[in-house]
């Protein structure tokens, strides 16, 4: 552990810092187009340890990284919660008008009209969606950049290395080591473009998928055989009950177990415990089975075998679901796009990313999850350092997946939270315009502050009960 310290440490500053920056900046940006006076910009909560004023703001690095707040004029009683220095940590620079009025508690110096209470309510509306609303945006970003910069992922093989039992393609009479040259006369060089011409996805949704016919290279020679897919009411997908030879390794995350053994990228792995192997699947399958146990793998690089004992390492992929893992990817290519394509698909992502969240928070309520589901600060970092040990385009990737969580999170109509201002604007606009009394507001914002202590102190547990064993 305390050789990843400083990869994790690094991780979670970065996906912290990204995630928090960007969402107060949403606020920041939307209180300067709207004329709002804003005193503060703080990225952190707690004591002041950096503070720099430019201009009417003063910008600060707070020592507790898990969060920020922007503090606006004529916010009233959010003001006071977001203050945690004495009036003299907060004061301008002495001897100013302006320092005079703020070290005294007033915001006599400050025009009205750049009060925030004093703004139409659909302004107000977007200061305090904004933020969220950034963070939906950063994960568009993130997600439009890795794809127009690294392109689709494709597996650059056709041979085939599983034939299902009693499938469609063991019934056509496809065999293990066959490879696959073209599909109804239209020739493939890669798994995604052969499933393609399989299962046209124009065709997948209307249950109608027709027959092909592919041909195959066996022992030298070409063979067409007759394949019709199948549809599965059991999963509600089609099948062909194929599956490539990929046993190539891809990326290895650094100081892994696989990474221990000496594994690279383009090894070819022959044998997992005197088993061959034909497909990535296999090779996942025997080392989920054996966890802390010395397993001997054999591998091809450049024509040499090598072989070598690793352990993989017992590794939680669901509550209560533990396997055996190394921590090494199949091999993948890499087919560029263009930067519209790129758009269309880091929507699709985004997007996608939202409605799984929604259904895992729903999973949650209905209580199909269980507490120890939920990660607080130190699986969040504890999963940015495995991360970023994989990759920085991996860290990237759950910077987004994070993003969008702290989006839904914060539009939650918990008072403290942007959604629980959200909630106190409509209650206004209801009625009439008239605001929700301040003193039933400042009762509500305690008892959510206190909600969100007692479990964040609850996370928190449970985060060092998982990471540690203990």
């Amino acid at each position: 552990m305390s050789s990843t310290l400083p990869i994790t440490l690094l991780a979670f500053l970065i996906t912290l810092g990204l995630v928090v920056i960007v969402h107060e900046l949403g606020h920041f940006l939307f209180c300067k187009i709207f004329g709002v006076y804003v005193k503060t910009f703080s990225i952190g909560i707690g004591p002041k340890l950096v503070r720099k004023r430019w201009g009417e703001t003063e910008y600060v690095l707070s020592a507790i990284p898990f969060g920020g707040y922007v503090k606006m004029a004529g916010e009233g009683m959010m003001e006071e919660i977001q203050d945690t220095g004495t009036w003299e940590e907060r004061k301008y620079p002495l001897g100013t008008e302006e320092g005079n009025a703020e070290a005294a508690g007033m915001d006599d110096h400050i025009p009205p009209e750049r009060h925030f209470h004093s703004k139409p309510a659909w302004q107000r509306l977007l200061v305090f969606v904004a933020g969220p609303l950034f963070n939906v945006i950063l994960a568009y970003v993130l997600y439009t950049g890795l794809v127009w910069s690294s392109g689709l992922t494709t597996v650059p093989f056709t041979t085939i290395g599983v034939v299902k039992t009693d499938s469609p393609a063991a019934v056509a009479g496809f065999r293990i080591g066959d490879r696959i040259t073209a599909v109804n006369g239209q020739e493939v060089a890669d798994w995604g473009r052969l499933e393609e011409l399989l299962l046209p996805p124009e065709l997948r949704k209307l249950k109608a998928v027709p027959e092909v016919r592919v041909t195959v290279e066996r022992e030298g020679a070409a063979l067409d055989l007759d394949l019709q897919p199948a549809w599965i009411d059991t999963s509600g997908f089609w099948s062909v009950g194929l599956e490539p030879w990929n046993t190539t390794v891809g990326l290895v995350q650094k100081q892994g177990p696989a990474d221990r053994l000496g594994l690279e990228r383009g090894d070819v792995i022959l044998e997992i415990d005197g088993e061959e192997v034909t497909s990535f699947s296999a090779i996942v399958r025997l080392i989920h089975d054996r966890a802390d146990r010395e397993v001997e793998v054999v591998w091809m690089r450049d024509g040499a075998i090598m072989r070598g004992m690793v352990t993989p390492e017992l590794k939680e992929i669901a509550p209560g679901q533990s396997v055996g893992r190394v921590f090494m990817e199949p091999y993948f290519g890499y087919e560029k796009v263009s930067f519209a394509q790129a758009c269309v698909l880091g929507w699709d992502r985004t997007v996608g990313t939202i409605r799984i969240t929604l259904q895992t928070l729903g999973d949650f309520v209905r209580r199909k999850l269980g507490l120890d589901s939920v990660g607080g600060p130190l699986r969040i970092g504890q999963a940015a350092g495995e991360m970023l040990r994989w990759s920085f385009s991996h860290l990237l990737y759950f910077v987004a997946f994070f993003s969008i969580n702290l989006f839904l999170l914060n539009l939650m109509p918990i008072p403290v939270l942007d959604g629980g201002h959200v909630m106190f604007l409509l209650l206004e606009v209801v009625r009439g315009g008239k605001p929700v009394p301040e003193r039933l507001q400042a009762i509500a914002t305690q008892m959510g502050l206190i909600f969100l202590l007692l479990f964040m102190t609850f996370v928190v547990v449970l985060d060092v009960w998982k990471v540690t064993g203990h």
